[in-house]
């Protein structure tokens, strides 16, 4: 009876250090593929650093009105909002399931204090005569924000078209034709961010 006893005793110690073998095994795995993938993602965000804008200028014209925001309903039910500043900077809220303005208009603030930090809401915009053009950041894989240019005409103070995208990575065009309408609002959030001088 204490012979079967030990030998089971044995068989348990046994079977325990296995395991507590392989568990210190794949925790050094974890670390090791955690401390790589940490490497690998700073790594990809040295070598392709973010694309550059060009320079900010402030616009002085009156070929669009600045005293509210410009919006495009790109697909039913959706909405984009961007707001133009007299220092030449354009933001992009976001795009919105929506197409009621007064909906999005009481959730500007909320969305606000996420888009004040993130570098790809924020751009430079220029107009001359009746053309406009933009520059802002887009999200990508492998590290770095890639950055476009949209280019389109004025069609009046409150209506603008972008007939062209342009993807600097890339190096592709694409026609497209959004249109952009003015609304008045009294609320426009700050252009100050840490990202455009």
């Amino acid at each position: 009876m204490v012979l079967v006893v030990w030998w089971r005793n044995r068989k348990y110690i046994m079977v325990n250090k296995l395991i507590y073998k392989n568990m210190k095994r794949i925790y050094l795995f974890i670390s090791i593929f955690v401390l790589l993938s940490g490497i690998i993602f700073y790594s990809c965000n040295m070598l392709f650093p973010d694309d550059e804008l060009s320079q900010r200028v402030d616009y002085t014209g009156n070929n669009l009105r600045m005293d509210g925001y410009y919006y495009n309903y790109y697909e039913p039910n959706s909405t984009t909002v961007h707001f133009l500043y007299r220092n030449g900077i354009i933001l992009r809220v976001s795009s919105f399931s929506t197409q009621n303005l007064a909906e999005i208009e009481r959730s500007i603030d909320d969305y606000y204090k996420y888009f004040y930090n993130n570098k790809d809401h924020w751009g430079v915009f220029r107009i001359d005569g009746d053309k406009i053009q933009y520059e802002q950041y887009t999200s990508s894989v492998g590290g770095g924000l890639r950055a476009g240019r949209r280019s389109g005409y004025i069609e009046n103070t409150t209506t603008f078209r972008i007939t062209e995208n342009y993807y600097f990575s890339t190096k592709e065009t694409h026609q497209v034709n959004d249109v952009w309408h003015f609304k008045q609002f009294a609320n426009k959030p700050d252009s100050t961010n840490v990202f455009i001088k």
